[in-house]
C-alpha cells in the first residue's frame, strides 16, 4: 500500500505538528515573559515614587507596600515559564555540566517526573484556592484593601505555563534521548 495514501498522516507531519505545538509553547511563554518583565520598571517606579513622597511631603501611602509585594510576585510567577525556556533556572551543577548533550536529556527526562508530581499538586490546590478567592472575592483586609482574586487566578495560569514548558523540554529531551538529535 502506498504509505501516501495509507492511515492516517505521514512521519513528517507528524513531527512538524509536535515542533509546531512546541514553538506554540515555547514563543507564548516568550512573549508572557517579556511583557511581564515591564513590571519590573512600575515596580521600580512605585518604590521611587513611595521615597519621594514619604521623604519629601512627609505623607507616606498605604498602597504601596502591598502593590510592591503584588508586582514583585506577579513578575515571579509569570516569568517561571519563560526562564525555564532560557534555561535560567537554578540547578545543582555537581555532575551535570560534565554530562554529554544526551546524558544531560536523560537527567532530564527523569527528574520530569518528580517535576510532574509537585506541579500537579500545586495546580490542584491553585484551582482549589483560586475558586474559593473568586466565591468570596476575597481582598488583603488591609486599610488598602484590594482584591486578591486576580492574584490567585495569575497563580494558576503561571503554573500552567510552567508545566506546558517543562513538558515541552521533556518532549525535546526524550527526542534527543532516542535519536541523539535536537527537536
Amino acid at each position: 500500500m502506498n504509505r501516501r495514501w495509507g492511515r492516517g498522516p505521514p512521519p513528517v507531519c507528524e513531527e512538524f505538528s509536535v515542533k509546531t505545538l512546541l514553538a506554540f509553547i515555547d514563543s507564548t511563554n516568550t512573549w508572557i515573559g517579556k511583557v511581564t518583565s515591564i513590571l519590573s520598571l512600575v515596580v521600580a517606579f512605585i518604590i521611587f515614587y513611595e521615597i519621594i513622597v514619604r521623604e519629601f511631603l512627609h505623607s507616606p501611602t498605604t498602597w504601596v507596600s502591598e502593590a510592591t509585594v503584588f508586582g514583585c510576585g506577579l513578575l515571579y510567577m509569570l516569568g517561571g515559564a519563560w526562564t525555564l525556556k532560557q534555561d535560567g533556572h537554578v540547578r545543582v551543577d555537581m555532575l551535570y555540566h560534565g554530562l554529554s548533550k544526551r546524558g544531560k536529556a536523560i537527567i532530564d527526562c527523569i527528574t520530569y517526573f518528580a517535576f510532574l508530581l509537585y506541579i500537579v499538586v500545586m495546580i490542584w490546590a491553585a484551582w482549589e484556592y483560586m475558586l474559593q478567592s473568586i466565591a468570596v472575592r476575597e481582598t488583603t483586609m488591609s486599610p488598602w484593601d484590594p482584591v486578591i482574586w486576580p492574584l490567585k487566578i495569575a497563580f494558576f495560569a503561571s503554573l500552567i505555563m510552567l508545566l506546558l514548558q517543562q513538558t515541552a523540554k521533556f518532549v525535546r529531551d526524550a527526542y534527543t534521548v532516542v535519536k541523539g538529535e535536537d527537536l
